[in-house]
């Protein structure tokens, strides 16, 4: 699976940062480099959409 870099906004102070998808599995928490704010994946939703990319 090819490892794609997205772009995240943080929710609280609205500061654009990138991720490789291959960091972003279920469970992994995120935080902001701006503030410092946690978000935990909870889904597979960034390899799930990779999958169905390949297809």
């Amino acid at each position: 699976m090819p490892d794609v870099t997205i772009s995240i906004t943080c929710p609280v102070c609205n500061k654009d940062f990138k991720k490789k998808t291959s960091e972003l599995g279920k469970g992994t928490v995120i935080a902001c480099p701006g503030c410092g704010e946690k978000t935990t994946i909870n889904t597979d939703m960034f390899t799930n959409m990779l999958e169905e990319r390949e297809n």
